[in-house]
């Protein structure tokens, strides 16, 4: 056969594929978020995809799928067409502890995604005391532990992720002894640690920050790897007890496959939108901080690097899926 006589049809092929990739998008494009309307979560998407219509001229749209520790969403992502109408703003929850928590997934966090952006690189847990347990450092809440054993009880939103593992992991290497009280509202957490039906608490910043407003909760230490810049005077546990860190993060992914000049146009348009000072000011606000989108490339690399991480952390504290 004369391969000359297929050198047309590859020709018309390549200008083809050529012409789709330089003509996308042609309409609107879909970013789904694990979470229902107004959580950080949703608020901090919707932000970003304002930023990235008007940079890319086409709009994208937010469709929140919440429930099911953000299951329903990756799966409805993961199995969206690879065409680059579909993108999923997603966290630690959906990529890297569900992959330790659950037995099963109907999606697979390693494979189903190709990654596009990191958005959020600075999210830890903060520990806090009800105003009246008598200790303000890390340390006094060691020693206050240890002399009166198995008395102390932690509230943790066992629904929020990273947050049950980081309250385990402070008790396990401190040997704390306390013992864990199981929420699945914030809301109601918070609101009985300040009453003082459970003397402490481990959550996200800002599922804490009007009770230490109100003077109800006393914050003791970050989770973080480094002190937060709009709170230098706080420390991070690791600072008292070391190798207690974790932050939380949030990523833009997109199903397997999608068309790379589509991953690296948004990629340049998140990256244009965590520039600006509106952004960060929000950021801070919710108690999370942002070195910049990356690149795809980097941002794969950092979403295996948790995925080690966390499967090396349901080991240390014999997680069991479920």
């Amino acid at each position: 056969m004369n391969p000359s006589r297929w050198l047309p049809a590859l020709v018309l092929l390549a200008l083809t594929t050529a012409a789709q990739a330089q003509s996308w998008p042609t309409r609107p494009i879909k970013v789904i978020v694990p979470t229902g309307p107004g959580a950080a979560t949703d608020v901090m998407a919707r932000m970003m995809s304002d930023s990235i219509s008007r940079t890319i001229g086409q709009q994208f749209v937010v469709e929140n799928l919440p429930g099911a520790s953000g299951i329903i969403a990756h799966q409805a992502a993961a199995r969206a067409p690879a065409d680059g109408y579909t993108f999923l703003f997603t966290n630690t929850s959906g990529l890297a502890t569900n992959l330790v928590a659950f037995k099963t997934l109907t999606y697979d966090p390693t494979r189903d995604f190709a990654p596009v952006a990191m958005v959020v690189d600075f999210g830890p847990q903060m520990l806090s005391v009800n105003v009246d347990v008598p200790v303000t450092t890390v340390a006094g809440l060691i020693a206050h532990a240890k002399a009166n054993p198995g008395k102390l009880s932690y509230a943790v939103d066992v629904t929020a992720g990273a947050a049950p593992f980081a309250a385990r992991l402070l008790n396990k290497r401190a040997g704390l002894g306390m013992v864990e009280v199981p929420y699945k509202s914030a809301a109601q957490m918070a609101q009985d640690v300040a009453s003082g039906t459970v003397p402490v608490l481990i959550s996200s910043m800002a599922a804490a920050n009007a009770m230490v407003q109100a003077g109800k909760l006393r914050r003791l230490a970050l989770t973080a790897s480094k002190r937060f810049p709009a709170i230098p005077d706080l420390p991070v546990i690791a600072e008292t007890v070391p190798g207690v860190t974790m932050d939380g993060w949030f990523v833009v992914v997109a199903p397997a496959g999608t068309p790379p000049d589509a991953i690296k146009r948004v990629n340049a348009a998140i990256g244009e939108f965590l520039k600006g000072d509106d952004i960060n000011k929000r950021l801070a606000g919710f108690g999370l901080g942002t070195s910049g989108a990356g690149t795809p490339e980097s941002t794969g690399d950092f979403i295996r690097r948790e995925q080690d991480k966390w499967r090396e952390l349901a080991a240390e504290l014999n997680i069991e899926k479920q």
